[in-house]
């Protein structure tokens, strides 16, 4: 009879095997020893949503180089992001980006951030003319028509919470220059059907399983599982019946008729010239795109700006000043603010100590490999920029980095202000950078002009559970 002993050994020699394959990988790059041995440490700290703050201190205690999976590294040194994500840099997206990607009718629906690289780059194509610096201005209309709305909103209100009115407004204004109608969300109150929700539910589904990549796959994308009834989200419900609804006005209007200058008719524009890479389900994916982009995350980096702000008294005072210096109304328009030194200051500071992305914007080694901060990477090796770490990087951004002082972009000479700029990844960078960047900056340089030359906002900090601090209003 065979023993349980001689059952198990197999089993264990493999595993230990396997084990000492996945340390070797990277085994001179310093990080916590279990991170060298599985992807499940990255996956743990993911979930609970402290690899941010982990990694940072890794790389206090390490230095350029911390290893956090069995093929990742984290890198902190500015001149890793010119290599790794230069438009012309051939690395590649890494594989936590697919399980982002949707599933309807057994077919796997790409958006912006999800599609591969090669379907990737043909999206941006099809629709870049949508998002240059002058196109962007055609929206403005639909920014000016939601922002009365927002402080009448404030003004019924002695109290609120500051980030969900924000939320509610970018939701508003998303849906807005996405298909020219609102949400109906600062109007409610509320999370329109479940728009919100929706958004935020996307993208911790990526924190839990982007460092699992794989077994997402194995359990949700399985022949069997891929091909089960899946009921739509909310999201792609709204979208594909916009698309729909507005495909049946267009085929009984008359050519005099003026179309709508919004991107769900810009994408259809675009669809006549790129018909392979915007059909239904592109359009649909990129209308997702424009919602959860436009929304949440402006919303984020609004709701931070105003909470530096009021935690620095004289930056607010500062910032009033040169509004009303030069003569800003309540609604300006964006050449009236475009260029307001001080204001755009304050943007940059707010989004170089808050950056909304968590995680290091992960990309694969090409063929031939790459030395980085004096370490050769074999292809195949997932890096990484974590912005939050590369954003409080002494050497470029001086030793007060921990401060918000928007000065700093201001006081800066040429050369400085070059390498700041460098490091700064707000917005990504490169090929993936984000496409609607310079809506963001439209939206963020009319609204919080109009905020701070309209109320006159008293902050409480109070410290939670966790010790998180947080902003009411």
């Amino acid at each position: 009879m065979i023993s349980l002993i001689t059952l198990l050994l197999p089993a264990v020699l493999l595993l230990t095997v396997r084990l000492l394959h996945n340390w070797g990988k990277l085994k001179t790059v310093p990080g916590p020893i279990a991170a060298s041995f599985s992807d499940f440490w990255r996956a743990f700290y993911m979930y609970k949503g402290k690899l941010r703050s982990k990694l940072a201190e890794l790389h206090q205690k390490h230095g350029t180089l911390v290893r956090y999976g069995i093929n990742c590294v984290s890198i902190s040194d500015p001149a890793a992001i010119t290599t790794i994500y230069a438009s012309r840099a051939k690395f590649t997206s890494a594989d936590s980006y697919k399980t982002l990607i949707g599933v309807s009718n057994g077919k796997e629906v790409y958006t912006v951030i999800s599609a591969p690289d090669q379907l990737h780059a043909a999206l941006r194509r099809s629709v870049a003319g949508a998002f240059t610096p002058t196109a962007v201005l055609d929206y403005e209309k639909y920014i000016d028509q939601t922002i009365p709305e927002l402080l009448e909103e404030l003004e019924k209100r002695k109290t609120f919470d500051f980030a969900e009115m924000m939320t509610f407004y970018s939701m508003d204004t998303a849906s807005h220059f996405a298909f020219s109608e609102t949400l109906g969300c600062l109007r409610s109150g509320s999370d329109v059907g479940n728009m919100i929700g929706t958004v935020r539910e996307r993208f911790l589904y990526w924190g839990r399983w982007g460092s699992l990549p794989h077994l997402e796959r194995l359990i949700y994308r399985n022949p069997i599982t891929l091909h089960l009834p899946r009921t739509p989200s909310n999201m792609v419900k709204l979208a594909a019946s916009k698309l729909q609804t507005r495909i049946t006005e267009l085929s009984k209007s008359s050519d005099n008729e003026e179309k709508k200058d919004d991107l769900l008719q810009r994408y259809l524009d675009a669809s006549t010239r790129y018909p392979d890479t915007l059909n239904t389900t592109g359009i649909v994916g990129m209308l997702m795109s424009t919602i959860s982009g436009a929304g949440d995350t402006t919303a984020g980096t609004v709701g931070a700006t105003f909470y530096y702000l009021l935690k620095n008294p004289d930056t607010l005072t500062k910032l009033r000043m040169e509004l009303r210096d030069a003569g800003v109304p309540l609604i300006p328009t964006y050449g009236q603010i475009r260029d307001l030194p001080y204001l755009d200051a304050v943007i940059k500071e707010a989004m170089r100590l808050f950056p909304l992305i968590n995680l290091p914007l992960e990309r694969v080694v090409p063929d031939g490999g790459v030395t980085i901060a004096g370490h050769f990477f074999r292809q195949g090796t997932t890096l990484g920029v974590l912005p939050s770490v590369i954003h409080r990087n002494e050497a470029v951004f001086g030793e007060d980095v921990e401060a918000f002082r928007p000065d700093r972009w201001l006081e800066a000479g040429p050369e400085k202000l070059r390498m700041m700029e460098a490091a700064h990844m707000g917005f990504s960078r490169g090929k993936r950078a984000c496409l609607g960047q310079h809506i963001a900056l439209l939206q963020m340089k009319k609204l919080i002009p109009a905020l701070v030359m309209k109320m006159d906002v008293s902050v409480t900090l109070y410290l939670p559970a966790g010790n998180d601090e947080l902003m009411s209003s």
